[in-house]
């Protein structure tokens, strides 16, 4: 992938570096052509991109292409980053456009149905409570996987809403302030919001015992 070489326009705005959070900075040295800046971007939020859209499109091989179609637009528009905000709400409106225009896409196409996360797939295993007994019990690993399974199943049934919200906060642990931002909330709004997904996830699990 080519990096992009010059000064940042931004940088007379912001020669203070304390003054800017990590994730600023290494966009900023991006911008100014230095490839492990955002190669630390990447590597950082690889795995909040690819959920973010894996619980849109339900399919592995179709999260992680358009994963990298994410970062290569991100990439791209580094220069327009507003460095007051947050770098994840800035990725995370990325993600959602870009799995729009490939739903839109597909649907003009009219292809086939994408299909569910398979039992066997290695994100399932995110979900996993480590085992800190020491001994290893392969039915307690069975359990494990019949929950990851679960809890990815209901999550890709909530509304976009709920499931937004789910992903975000409890998978990704942002901040609500994050969430605020990203989704142009109040925070009571999303603490309240969240609440309900949360409601609304539980009773999804319940009802598929």
């Amino acid at each position: 992938m080519p990096f992009f070489v010059g000064k940042s326009k931004h940088s007379g705005e912001n020669s203070s570096a304390e003054k800017m959070s990590a994730d600023a900075v290494l966009v900023e040295k991006a911008v100014n052509g230095d490839p492990e800046a955002f190669g630390e971007l990447v590597e950082k939020y690889s795995s909040f991109v690819y959920r973010t859209v894996f619980y849109d499109v339900k399919s592995r091989e179709d999260a992680e292409d358009i994963s990298q179609e994410v970062f290569i637009k991100a990439y791209k528009a580094l220069a327009s980053f507003r460095y007051d905000s947050e770098f994840s709400t800035w990725l995370y409106r990325i993600c959602k456009n870009t799995v729009y225009d490939h739903i839109r896409k597909a649907s003009r196409e009219k292809t086939v149905p994408l299909t569910a996360i398979s039992r066997d797939d290695e994100d399932s295993r995110e979900y996993d409570i480590p085992d800190t007994s020491g001994a290893y019990e392969p039915e307690k690993v069975y359990i494990k996987k019949e929950t990851a399974d679960a809890v990815n199943e209901a999550i890709s049934q909530l509304s976009e809403e709920h499931k937004n919200i789910i992903v975000m906060r409890d998978i990704e642990g942002m901040s609500y302030s994050a969430i605020a931002d990203a989704l142009s909330l109040e925070e009571g709004t999303v603490k309240s919001r969240l609440s309900r997904a949360r409601a609304a996830l539980k009773k999804k699990l319940e009802n598929s015992d």
